[in-house]
């Protein structure tokens, strides 16, 4: 990988490039939607995109996704992705990381990942989001650094084996636990909807997705704070409308998650020109 600053491209005309670096092996852009919903049409992408949803409505037909995303999300399109996906409105910000054909097959290494859009786990978004730090802070260990973060999500797009009956329930506990309600559920409400013990619905939940599900709300939470804090929101909002007990359980949660302050976030999403000089938004290698 090339260690000379990155050229500009021309993937600025699918938004408005805030910021955007490139190497001959990847492409990344920091983004607002610009083009109208009714002007996007069907198309076809050659190479590999990943797209790291952050704040607005947005449209895609990536499985796994809801018929109206307003949360961030992380989109995988494999090279050869044919697909109408679209913000609703021009408010949106989003990152996209993209590959060609010979690089992706590089970092996949023969891991037999997805032929078709989907939805990468929410696991995935603390994952990713150092990219946005990268595209910001770009110097000349950028590329190898994202390349990093890119294999480790390759395996959160390989496809899952057919679900048999315990997928199938566990799959209406999660339902329930992407739903917007408040209070959360009990135990015994999920175990009555996977139609299982409490006792091995706890087991085979965290068996499945590697978390309690006590800890996939609190996740999710967290994540839902990310597009409100994008949006101008402030950080005693974002925290009273999502059931934090105040700012300072915010702030923690926020950092424990993403490995970087609410402010530090905020700064780079909007794309201030500080934001490579910021002291609170140095993020760990995960």
């Amino acid at each position: 990988m090339p260690s000379e600053p990155a050229r500009t491209t021309d993937i600025g005309v699918k938004g408005l490039a805030l910021r955007q670096q490139a190497t001959p092996d990847l492409a990344i852009a920091h983004l607002r939607p610009t083009i109208p919903e009714h002007d996007i049409h069907r198309h076809q992408h050659d190479d590999m995109h990943l797209v790291l949803l952050l704040a607005g409505r947005y449209v895609s037909d990536a499985s796994g996704m809801p018929a109206v995303c307003a949360e961030p999300a992380l989109i995988f399109n494999p090279p050869g992705t044919e697909h109408r996906d679209r913000f609703r409105s021009r408010d949106g910000l989003f990152l996209t990381l993209t590959m060609p054909l010979a690089a992706f097959e590089r970092l996949s290494d023969g891991v037999a990942v997805s032929a078709h859009p989907l939805r990468l786990p929410r696991q995935s978004l603390s994952a990713a989001m150092p990219l946005l730090k990268e595209v910001w802070g770009w110097e000349h260990t950028s590329a190898l650094a994202i390349e990093a973060i890119f294999t480790e999500l390759v395996a959160d797009a390989v496809p899952k084996a057919t679900a048999g009956v315990v997928d199938v329930s566990l799959q209406r506990v999660m339902d329930r636990l992407e739903a917007d309600s408040m209070p959360p559920p009990s135990l015994q409400e999920l175990a009555s909807i996977a139609d299982f013990h409490p006792v091995y619905l706890a087991r085979a939940f965290r068996k499945r997705y590697g978390i309690a599900p006590s800890d996939y709300i609190r996740k999710r939470r967290v994540h839902r704070a990310v597009s409100m804090i994008a949006q101008r929101r402030t950080l005693h909002d974002a925290a009273a409308t999502l059931g934090f007990v105040d700012e300072s359980h915010l702030h923690r949660s926020f950092v424990a998650e993403f490995g970087l302050t609410p402010g530090a976030f905020r700064r780079l999403a909007l794309g201030r020109s500080e934001v490579s000089r910021i002291q609170d938004g140095c993020l760990p290698r995960r």
